[in-house]
């Protein structure tokens, strides 16, 4: 798999679950405006890499090089 590829399907299918969970959980405002969890988003990533290591989908280097995008984050 490519990072672009990993990148997508945490958008698409892993990345809404860490919302809803964060807005259940946790409905914090900033003036006004709703807060990510940006920790929660980190650590979700960091386990679908893991994951995706474990059953032999990416490549140990490859999964010591990729971390979450800023623009997954913010």
């Amino acid at each position: 798999m490519t990072k672009k590829q990993i990148d997508q399907q945490f958008k698409d299918y892993l990345l809404p679950s860490v919302k809803k969970a964060f807005e259940r959980d946790n409905r914090a405002t900033l003036k006004g405006k709703a807060c990510k969890d940006k920790p929660a988003r980190c650590e979700a990533y960091n386990n679908y890499i893991d994951s995706l290591h474990r059953e032999g989908r990416i490549t140990e280097s490859q999964a010591n090089r990729y971390c979450i995008p800023k623009s997954l984050i913010n």
